[in-house]
């Protein structure tokens, strides 16, 4: 402690200097006795227990006392006090997690939660998880797809069959974390989620099952020729925890002058049921081609096989189907003394490669062949490649390249052989629902 007293001359001058001496000694005596109570714990107050901290901030105070005989100016008085926070002491409440507490639960409502990896949460409806997708219909952002692997938490009130293990199918009320899965009802059931395969809403509307695709495309142009392209894609599918069911059509309707130029359509149906999490029986695939100008009026197809996953990634996924088909075809036209409609037993090999490349933008391969007689065209190849950008959340923009190929066209009555490829590009705007 220092002080320092100064002495004003105007104010001394009835005084001796030996009053002045024993004033100053006086105020240094108070003020130190002054100094030293401040500065004990606990000096004119009940004693309380002080908190233990790594550090306390300084509080430095100047004290002026000025009477009629002497200015005392006091400097340089500390004070130390313990009720700073320590900046390395964590503020009450919080963390350095970067994820919420899995304790925390979504209030007992009528809906659907799902929490990112994020730690964001969404309410809304699940409208199925397979294939490592999960389809789930928000009440803000409307209808999203997320992978799987993005999911950290699900929350479902309702009744969900769920597949998992080596096909074993549960239903019930659903709470998943990032290691487990337990299904509520009369008998709780807890599992790995490693071995979830799938969830689809159980005692839900029958729509609820399905989701679809359409997508349209024109192309108009006038001037020394006028063309018109039409050409439309859809797709419907039907999900359970074991089975899938798809409906597929592809159109094209080209004039020139008006003169068509083009004019083939193609309808499937494919019924697949999963024996393990990545071998499935097709039972059956039946398809519907028409194409004119390859001198096919209708051609019917039906085939059984078998299906396997050969990648199956969140990101990435590769599966193979083959097995053995009947085919009939009736000619558009034929020489005279030809047969215009034959069968004859076929094999067919297809492959699907569906790549996300980012979250909007997605690659899909696909690739069907049919092998038969000669006589009925030999092998006929079927090849789209697609590629779609996602727009909106459920409009999206298509391109895609379609290749068909004939390998022994089948002459016209006048001679004619049609040509062996036919190849459409189709630029579509698509729809979700």
């Amino acid at each position: 402690m220092a002080l320092r007293i100064s002495l004003e001359s105007n104010h001394l001058c009835p005084l001796v200097a030996g009053d002045a001496r024993r004033v100053a000694r006086s105020w240094n005596a108070l003020t130190t006795a002054a100094g030293l109570a401040l500065a004990t714990p606990g000096f004119g107050a009940e004693t309380a227990a002080a908190p233990a901290l790594t550090a306390a901030p300084v509080v430095v105070t100047n004290y002026v006392l000025v009477t009629n005989v002497v200015q005392v100016t006091v400097t340089n008085f500390v004070v130390s006090t313990n009720l700073g926070v320590s900046p390395n002491v964590p503020a009450s409440g919080t963390t350095n997690s970067k994820l919420p507490d899995l304790s925390w639960v979504p209030p007992e409502d009528r809906f659907d939660w799902i929490q990112l990896k994020s730690g964001e949460w969404l309410k809304g409806r699940i409208k199925a998880m397979q294939e490592r997708k999960l389809e789930f219909d928000s009440e803000e952002m409307e209808l999203q797809t997320f992978d799987w692997k993005n999911i950290r938490q699900v929350r479902s009130p309702h009744i969900n069959d769920l597949l998992y293990g080596e096909r074993m199918l549960v239903a019930g009320p659903i709470w998943i974390t990032p290691e487990q899965v337990t299904v509520g009802g009369p008998e709780p059931r807890t599992f790995p989620r490693s071995e979830l395969q799938s969830i689809t809403p159980g005692g839900a509307q029958e729509r609820n099952h399905w989701s679809g695709k359409l997508v349209l495309g024109m192309s108009l142009s006038s001037g020394n020729t006028k063309s018109v392209d039409y050409n439309a894609t859809a797709g419907l599918q039907r999900r359970t925890p074991d089975t899938r069911f798809r409906l597929d059509y592809l159109g094209n309707i080209s004039s020139v002058n008006d003169v068509q130029s083009a004019n083939n359509e193609r309808i499937s149906a494919e019924f697949d049921y999963w024996l393990s999490r990545r071998l499935y029986v097709v039972t059956p695939y039946l398809e519907y081609f028409s194409d004119p100008f390859q001198n096919i009026k209708r051609r019917a197809t039906g085939n059984v096989g078998l299906g396997y996953d050969l990648v199956d990634h969140p990101n990435l996924e590769w599966n193979i189907t083959a097995g053995p088909a009947y085919q009939y075809t009736w000619f558009d036209s034929v020489a005279a003394g030809e047969t215009p409609n034959e069968g004859a037993a076929a094999l067919v090999f297809s492959s699907r490669f569906d790549w996300e490349i980012t979250r909007r933008i997605d690659l899909l391969l696909e690739y069907r062949g049919q092998y038969t007689r000669r006589e009925l065209g030999e092998t006929f190849h079927h090849w789209v490649t697609t590629l779609s950008v996602d727009l909106t959340k459920r409009f999206e923009l298509d391109v895609s390249l379609v290749w068909d190929r004939t390998q022994n066209p089948t002459p016209q009555s006048d001679g004619t052989v049609p040509n062996q490829n036919d190849f459409h590009l189709i630029v579509g705007l698509g729809v979700r629902f």
